[in-house]
Formats: C-alpha cells, sequence, structure tokens
C-alpha cells in the first residue's frame, strides 16, 4: 500500500489552533481592555481638572 500524506484527510479545520470563538474573544477582550484604559484615564483626568478648579480662587 503506497500512502502518501494527505492534509485535508488528515487534519480539520480547526487543528491550526485558532478557532472563530478565539478570535472573537481576543478581539472582545481587547475592545474592553482599551475602554477601560479610557475610563480610567477619563476619571484620572477630571480629577485633576477638579483640583486645578478649586486652585484658582
Amino acid at each position: 500500500m503506497d500512502y502518501t500524506f494527505d492534509p485535508a484527510i488528515n487534519y480539520g479545520p480547526n487543528d491550526g489552533g485558532v478557532s472563530a470563538i478565539s478570535i472573537a474573544l481576543v478581539v472582545i477582550a481587547l475592545l474592553l481592555a482599551f475602554w477601560l484604559f479610557g475610563s480610567i484615564y477619563g476619571q484620572i483626568e477630571k480629577f485633576f481638572q477638579k483640583r486645578e478648579d478649586e486652585g484658582e480662587d
């Protein structure tokens, strides 16, 4: 029997290690991280703006 390796038979579509679910989770995690950093930055900016406004009496 002459056996040759056929990747279409021996590997499935998700054998590459990356599935659509993992890609979607990474994208959602990045969006949440950017939103979180932006929110923290806005709170810090608001805090310093309030301190600056109180100091100008």
